[in-house]
């Protein structure tokens, strides 16, 4: 009787996620071998990741244009210590101000005055009237004067 089991095949499915090797032809040692190389891929990714996040956001805080491709300008150069911690995080962030100075020009808006133009006349009455010199009322615009003048 053979007790080693072969993997169920159904009619009109893939042989198997590996490729064209059977199940069988697996050994532990390749399978560990694959298994290891996928965790090392995924550590990489991970440890990118998180330099960019690092990176993008220090860009960010100080106000870095386009943060994203100037990431892409330095990914190639980071350094990590055995904690997959960037190392040259600042050096890199100063050697991109030194090569774009243009991305951290930071420009303050400067102030809107939505009312600009639209400034409200001194409400002119006929007390106002009353208190001022000819000289004064001379100097006023007649058409409001006559507005005040015949609305009493």
């Amino acid at each position: 009787m053979n007790t080693t089991t072969q993997p169920h095949k159904i009619a009109g499915e893939p042989a198997d996620e590996l490729g064209p090797e059977t199940a069988a032809d697996v050994t532990p040692d390749t399978e560990m071998v694959s298994l290891r190389a996928e965790n090392e891929r995924l550590k990489t990714t991970i440890r990118n990741a998180a330099a960019h996040r690092q990176i993008t956001g220090e860009l960010g805080r100080i106000g870095a244009r386009s943060p994203e491709l100037l990431f892409e300008f330095v990914k190639g150069d980071l350094q990590f210590a055995d904690n997959d911690a960037v190392i040259n995080a600042a050096a890199l962030i100063e050697r991109m101000r030194r090569s774009f100075p243009e991305q951290f020009v930071v420009e303050r808006p400067t102030a809107i005055d939505a009312a600009a133009g639209q400034a409200i006349p001194p409400r002119l009455s006929k007390e106002a009237l009353g208190r001022m010199t000819a000289a004064e009322i001379a100097e006023l615009d007649w058409n409001d004067v006559k507005r005040v003048l015949s609305a009493s």
